[in-house]
């Protein structure tokens, strides 16, 4: 566990890494013909719905799979200055909940962004609540979801709400990141969920606002404070079919639980295949803690 010093310096870090994308999301979008896409303004199959959360109205998008019950909820989380149309169409969901037999669920986070590190306050949302009251709305809807197979993956901002979640969640059993990495918000990671919560971490090898060597250092925290796994092990590359041919998975050499994969010539970016790697490492995890 990090020091309190050192734990306050990563999340002005992580607070660094928000506003930074948040200006490169800016400008991107005055370049371009028009902003991303509203929640309003869904793909076919996909139905929104709305929740009353701690006095705000909230929003998310779902998608069901075609065939037979639902197996599992993946909950992505869009990056700071994102929305949920963007979010939808970068990691292929429909494809994702159509081949693994998974609802796919979408929110929107309040003015584009996540409170992934503060506590909630008038002007903070409680973003912990609106997760896990998406989850309880949801897994009541579709009653063949099994409790262990609920995950949250998140980019950038929505990366750093994922880990919170890991910690604070009451439902989230498993969690992916993409260019964000693991930060305790308070002096200790109480995970209510009373079960190790695996984790799948994928860096962009060129990524300049959140370096893939500040994920690889931070991985071990993750696999003490969520996992119960010793701190011994060192990063040893693991296979993978789920990632582009040339990138590297590694996992720690005494804990199963927590995988981190580097993507090269990728930048500070939803990766590509990311999602359905990070539910075949999370499924596959649970599976092996339930035997």
């Amino acid at each position: 566990m990090k020091s309190r010093l050192s734990v306050r310096r990563l999340r002005s870090d992580r607070s660094r890494v928000n506003q930074l994308f948040s200006i490169a999301v800016v400008v991107l979008l005055t370049g371009c013909a028009g902003p991303p896409s509203p929640v309003e303004s869904l793909p076919e199959g996909w139905v929104q719905y709305d929740l009353s959360v701690d006095g705000r109205r909230r929003t998310y998008a779902s998608y069901t799979p075609t065939d037979g019950d639902p197996r599992g909820l993946m909950v992505v989380l869009h990056g700071s200055g994102q929305s949920v149309g963007h979010m939808i169409g970068a990691v292929e969901a429909e494809s994702v909940a159509d081949e693994r037999g998974v609802v796919v669920v979408v929110p929107a986070g309040t003015n584009g962004g996540w409170n992934d590190e503060d506590p909630p306050d008038g002007d903070q949302p409680d973003d912990v609540a609106f997760i896990d009251a998406l989850v309880m709305d949801v897994t009541t809807a579709h009653p063949s979801i099994p409790p262990d197979h609920v995950f949250a993956h998140g980019f950038s901002n929505g990366g750093g709400l994922a880990t919170r979640l890991a910690c604070e969640s009451r439902y989230i059993r498993g969690v992916g990141v993409v260019g964000n990495y693991y930060v305790p918000i308070g002096d200790e990671c109480l995970r209510p969920v009373g079960h190790p919560v695996p984790g799948w971490f994928g860096a962009g090898g060129d990524d300049e606002v959140v370096p893939v060597e500040a994920v690889r250092e931070r991985i071990p925290d993750y696999a003490v404070d969520l996992t119960e796994c010793p701190t011994t092990g060192r990063l040893q590359p693991v296979a993978s079919g789920d990632v582009p041919s040339g990138d590297v998975c590694m996992q720690m050499t005494d804990c199963a639980h927590v995988r981190l994969c580097e993507y090269r010539d990728r930048g500070h970016e939803v990766l590509p295949g990311s999602v359905l790697a990070a539910w075949s490492f999370l499924s596959e995890s649970v599976q092996g803690l339930a035997n």
